[in-house]
């Protein structure tokens, strides 16, 4: 990514911020999705992927920045440190720059059109979270399937095409079913620190549920959550039991395993070699 980065900008002092960026980036999920799957369907140019896999990596950085900068929070992020006119000028640059990556990778019309309708259902369910938009178990399903579950059917859908030449609708179904599931994931580790999802009363799953004020524990919670001084100093230990008895940890186990068991269920369909479906599913659900 620093190599592609270095040939593409020109400006030194751009460059310079874009290069700082990469350099704190350490996970490269959905690079090993795409490569992954355009192993199981059996892509054989090494260099394609290896740009695909380039570009998306960095489209993630780039919505990640996006993220914290909509969000003010990730205070730490060395884009959170710098100019706001400046990270942002530098953000869009990363997230052009990953598109047109992607684009090289095939040059087939449809591809490039893919890439683009994955980014922009994203972009939009982004939107509904900024301002809040779901008010009920479902609005907010459907806004993380799509700002979460887009960013993660790209790498599976477009690995396969790449590979294939084809858009493969049960990949797509079963990938948008596993960014929902990292959300969820993501909405329970947030849950065990004072973040800006809950002091903006964000209506994430989790909160939804909260707000339903099924018993004294959610009420109590919902409580503290609006209370600093409060909440840091109460223990995880005691945290946990205090979600446990709200019934919010199990219940986001369930919406986790409803999305697992449908990945299971639609990956069965596919038609590949002995042990690839198996390798495929180990790899995304670690």
């Amino acid at each position: 990514m620093k190599e592609i980065v270095s040939q593409k900008i020109m400006n030194h002092d751009l460059e310079r911020y874009l290069q700082s960026f990469i350099e704190s980036k350490d996970t490269f999920e959905f690079a090993d999705l795409a490569f992954h799957h355009y192993l199981a369907f059996n892509g054989q140019d090494k260099k394609a992927i290896e740009l695909l896999a380039a570009g998306i990596e960095l489209l993630i950085l780039s919505f990640d920045i996006y993220d914290d900068l909509e969000d003010k929070d990730n205070v730490n992020a060395v884009w959170m440190k710098i100019d706001s006119s400046i990270a942002l000028n530098a953000v869009t640059a990363l997230y052009t720059l990953s598109i047109q990556v992607m684009c090289q990778a095939s040059h087939e019309p449809e591809f490039s059109q893919k890439i683009l309708t994955f980014a922009l259902q994203s972009i939009q369910g982004q939107h509904d979270d900024i301002v809040n938009a779901p008010k009920t178990e479902e609005a907010c399903l459907e806004m993380i399937k799509n700002k979460s579950g887009a960013l993660t059917a790209l790498p599976c859908v477009m690995g396969v095409m790449l590979a294939t030449g084809k858009y493969d609708p049960i990949v797509a179904s079963y990938s948008y079913e596993l960014g929902i599931m990292s959300q969820i994931d993501n909405d329970y580790k947030g849950l065990f620190y004072l973040n800006n999802d809950f002091v903006q009363k964000k209506n994430t799953l989790a909160y939804l549920y909260l707000k339903k004020q099924f018993n004294d524990a959610s009420v109590e919670l919902l409580s503290l959550y609006q209370k600093p001084e409060e909440f840091v100093s109460i223990n995880t230990k005691a945290l946990k039991q205090k979600l446990t008895e709200a019934g919010v940890i199990q219940y986001l186990l369930v919406m986790k395993h409803l999305s697992l068991q449908k990945i299971k269920k639609e990956m069965s369909q596919l038609k590949l070699e002995d042990g690839k479906t198996e390798k495929l599913l180990s790899v995304m659900i670690k």
